[in-house]
Parts: structure tokens; C-alpha cells; sequence
């Protein structure tokens, strides 16, 4: 097909609307301007909804295959953490010490738990830190996060002699 014969089509059919638009009574030819504004919004209102549902449609597909690579990813790493603990004979699980809430750890400072060091990091609690775990029963370590908590030793119901 021939550009120009594209060209001429299309003002024939605009001629064609213009003549017949003019013909018609006042009334008619503002409800055919209402009627274009209608349709033009409807398609911009339509053409909007399907780009953004076609952006979060590509959105949550790539936020899928991040978390799927994610995972691959963290086993891969914990399959070759477990054989390298396997060949070097390093044990994943470290003994963690518990602070046991006790009247033995009554010092001359003069509070509950007595001078007590970070499992992880070995530093000396705060004070600020004993007085949080006396009041909420848990506190962070405030150079490495590790947290602790209180642990309640209970006396056992069924004594063995």
C-alpha cells in the first residue's frame, strides 16, 4: 500500500465525519463531543490499568525468581557449610551459657547477677544491662547483639534420693 493512499483515506473519512457532524442539530453535535470525551478517557482510564498491570505482573515475577534464587542460594550454602564442618570436624552447635537468676551472684556491687562477660565477645555487662535483664528478663550485648535471657530453675517435682 501506498503511504499517500493511507493519507487520503483517512481525510475522506474525516471529511465524510465533519459534513455529517455539521448536519446534525445542536444538541445532537454536543452529545457527540461528550461522547468523544467519554470514549478518549475511557481508553486513556483502560490503557492505564493495563500498563500497571502488566508492571506489577513483571514486578512480582522478578520478586519470585529473587526469592527462588534467594533459597538456592542459602542451601547452597548450608549444604557446603555442612560439609566443610563435616571435613574440618568442626561441630555447628556451640554450647551456650545461660544466666541463671541465683542469690550466689549477689557481689559488693551490690546487684542480682554479679559481674558477668558476654559469651560471644567476652566483655563485661553494663549496667545498664543488668538493670534490663533485672527488669525485662532479657537484654542485647551492646558491642556484639547477642541476646540473653533469664532462665527460672525450677526444683524438680519427683526427687531422686
Amino acid at each position: 500500500m501506498d503511504i499517500n493512499y493511507i493519507f487520503e483515506s483517512i481525510n475522506m473519512l474525516y471529511n465524510d465525519f465533519i459534513e455529517w457532524y455539521l448536519l446534525q442539530p445542536i444538541f445532537a453535535q454536543i452529545f457527540v463531543i461528550i461522547g468523544i470525551i467519554v470514549i478518549l478517557a475511557l481508553a486513556v482510564t483502560l490503557v492505564y490499568y493495563i500498563i500497571k498491570g502488566i508492571a506489577y505482573l513483571v514486578y512480582y515475577i522478578l520478586k519470585g525468581v529473587f526469592y527462588l534464587l534467594k533459597g538456592i542460594g542459602f542451601a547452597f550454602f548450608k549444604l557446603f557449610e555442612g560439609f566443610y564442618n563435616i571435613v574440618s570436624g568442626k561441630t555447628k552447635f556451640q554450647q551456650k551459657r545461660k544466666i541463671i537468676s541465683d542469690t550466689a551472684h549477689i557481689t559488693n556491687n551490690d546487684h542480682r547477677y554479679g559481674t558477668i562477660f558476654c559469651s560471644e565477645c567476652g566483655k563485661k555487662f553494663s549496667e545498664k544491662m543488668v538493670q534490663q535483664l533485672d527488669t525485662a528478663n532479657n537484654a542485647f550485648c551492646v558491642n556484639c547483639g547477642k541476646m540473653y535471657r533469664i532462665a527460672r530453675v525450677q526444683e524438680p517435682i519427683i526427687s531422686t534420693l
